[in-house]
């Protein structure tokens, strides 16, 4: 694009009862605060032929503004403004604008607390749903900014667009010395017609489609995921097929790579993948390292992962035990189980289980039990002459005449019990691991949420084979969910989730049971970087000859729940929950972010975001 073309406009944008339309080299002076007059000394300049307007609303002054602890919806001690933004672009394509809060004034109080907050959402009665950028003024001083839209793209001309400021001293706050302070800030805003240089933007120009073949890609099909990475089955940047035609494609890296790290937050990082939105899914490769500490040369070892590992689940005896959060939990126990009674259904009537026939299956003793003798015949009281009880037993599993089941109470069946493991009440604890990286980000991260989005994390429970968990299943086989199966047997990497197995901050995009936006990857962004089921690969980027979780479910054997982890082989393959591996927690970079100029990605220039 030529010079000329790359019209920038500097608008500041008055929070006050203001609407301007900017053309030509029209000049204005405005500004907002939380006093009792407006003072105006900010001005602006535009280029031809392209104009952008702003509504900032109402007036704010010490009259109507109480600073005192708050909720961000609190009319008498919080702002909240509409702010509507119009652009025109007679040059045609899209347009980009930026809005940015200017600290013309703060008291120290203000500055030292961490409660003093900001948010910009798309919501127009909450500062936590479809929010577009929050944070803290913590150390701010005179001339500090803090962006709360960010390169927000208009495609039509004229567009408009509408937003709601919410700033507020947030309610946890205990210092009464930050009550009633003042301070002076200014809306400010950058409108320009050339695309912003971000990450995703700048990885995307070397990319190709990964269903044909390329450099590193001979099959006229394009990767096979039933195989690891190689030089001939895919090593690079590659488009996901099926979105290449999305507002935002999916780009990921696989295979032996070296130009996918990040600096940001004072930790090194992984490019994994872009998202849905255009964000960058990234994973934690520990701390940098160099002369000047701004390199990222970690492949291998511990460093690569937080400095303590962490069960993924303290116990493993439960199928709710695979969640990232889980609720109600059923504990596998076992016993010889020969000689009872056992029945393929039961009913349920004043506190007790009848054992009851279905179909042409009757109730029966079982002189001995094995994997085949119990199919159709799961339910049993655990008695050698009792049809009757209180609480019935669920046998799903047989190995050498010991039977492993669950135990059921209250009328529920086996149906009931999965439900609540698994699905509908699934997500009322924390796990350990959630717990562990939780407790990581609050202490390292926090300062750094602006800067992330909200993007899903998926511990996808949803099943893959019942077998013995169904009245008329097997006993010989586990149960598995749907990762298992895309791993070892389908093939195919999936990047979508189910609402309640998507963990998220915000309920607009997954289930809200997240209190930062960090997780786990999933077995199948493994599978797309170059791992596979089984298989060790000990040259792709995520191979560190260490053990680390994934996020993703994998099954229940006779009384252990396991979970993918990548072996330190590089092999993608299953552990049981309750064992200590590393931590590698994952974050995604909010679409149109900015790295440092001169960054490449390499480990000795990696891309950093400030």
């Amino acid at each position: 694009m030529k010079d000329n073309s790359n019209k920038i406009i500097y608008i500041f944008l008055a929070i006050s009862i203001v609407l301007f339309l900017i053309v030509g080299s029209t000049l204005a002076y405005f500004s907002w605060t939380s006093g009792s007059s407006e003072s105006t000394a900010i001005s602006f300049t535009v280029s031809d032929n392209l104009a952008c307007s702003a509504d900032g609303g109402g007036n704010i002054t010490s009259s109507n503004v109480k600073l005192a602890p708050a909720t961000c919806t609190d009319s008498e001690h919080a702002i909240q403004r509409t702010i509507t933004t119009s652009v025109t672009n007679d040059n045609g394509g899209s347009a980009y604008l930026s809005l940015s809060l200017k600290v013309n004034q703060m008291a120290s109080e203000l500055a030292a607390s961490e409660n003093f907050k900001y948010a910009l959402t798309t919501n127009a009665t909450s500062c936590t749903t479809g929010v577009l950028e929050s944070g803290t003024f913590t150390g701010a001083t005179a001339n500090s900014t803090f962006t709360i839209l960010e390169d927000q793209e208009y495609q039509t001309s004229p567009a408009t667009g509408t937003y709601y400021l919410y700033i507020w001293l947030d309610e946890a706050e205990s210092n009464n010395n930050t009550q009633n302070k003042t301070f002076n800030l200014s809306l400010t805003g950058v409108c320009t017609n050339q695309a912003p240089s971000s990450i995703v933007s700048t990885i995307a120009d070397n990319a190709v489609l990964d269903n044909t073949t390329s450099t590193y890609v001979t099959n006229s099909n394009g990767i096979q995921f039933n195989d690891i990475s190689s030089d001939t089955n895919g090593k690079g940047l590659y488009i996901r097929s099926g979105t290449e035609n999305d507002a935002h494609p999916i780009y990921y890296y696989r295979g032996t790579v070296d130009n996918n790290n990040v600096l940001f937050g004072g930790f090194c990082w992984k490019i994994v993948r872009t998202t849905s939105t255009g964000g960058t899914k990234l994973i934690y490769n520990g701390l940098p390292s160099g002369t000047n500490n701004n390199e990222c040369t970690n492949t291998t070892g511990t460093a690569t992962q937080l400095a303590s590992t962490s069960k993924f689940n303290s116990n493993s005896n439960s199928p709710a035990d695979v969640g990232y959060m889980y609720g109600e939990r059923y504990a596998s126990t076992s016993a010889t189980g020969t000689g009872w009674y056992y029945a393929p259904n039961v009913t349920y009537s004043n506190g007790t289980y009848t054992l009851v026939s279905k179909g042409s299956y009757n109730v029966e003793t079982k002189s001995t039990i094995s994997g085949t003798n119990l199919n159709y015949h799961h339910y049993t009281c655990g008695s050698t002459t009792e049809t009757t009880c209180t609480s019935v037993r669920y046998v799903y599993y047989v190995s050498s005449s010991t039977a492993y089941y669950i135990t059921l109470t209250n009328g529920k069946k086996v149906e009931d019990a999965l439900d609540e493991m698994l699905t509908s009440s699934a997500n009322t604890t924390n796990s350990t691991i959630k717990t562990a990286i939780d407790t990581w980000y609050a202490n390292n991260m926090t300062s750094y949420t602006n800067k992330l989005e909200d993007t899903p994390y998926c511990n996808d429970r949803t099943i893959y084979q019942l077998n013995g968990w169904s009245p008329t299943g097997s006993t010989t086989s586990y149960l598995y969910l749907s990762p298992y199966g895309r791993v070892n047997s389908t093939y195919t990497p999936s990047l979508t989730c189910n609402t309640n197995d998507a963990f998220t901050v915000s309920t607009s995009n997954g289930n809200g049971k997240l209190t930062y936006p960090v997780g786990l990857l999933t077995s199948d962004e493994i599978m797309l970087a170059g791992g596979r089921g089984g298989t060790s690969n000990s040259t792709y980027y995520l191979y560190t000859n260490q053990y680390w979780w994934s996020g993703s479910p994998g099954n229940f054997s006779s009384n252990h729940a396991g979970e993918f982890s990548v072996f330190n082989t590089g092999n993608l393959n299953r552990y049981s929950v309750n064992n200590a591996l590393g931590v590698r927690p994952a974050v995604s970079l909010k679409p149109g972010t900015k790295f440092a100029e001169g960054g490449t990605g390499i480990s000795t220039n990696p891309y950093v975001v400030e």
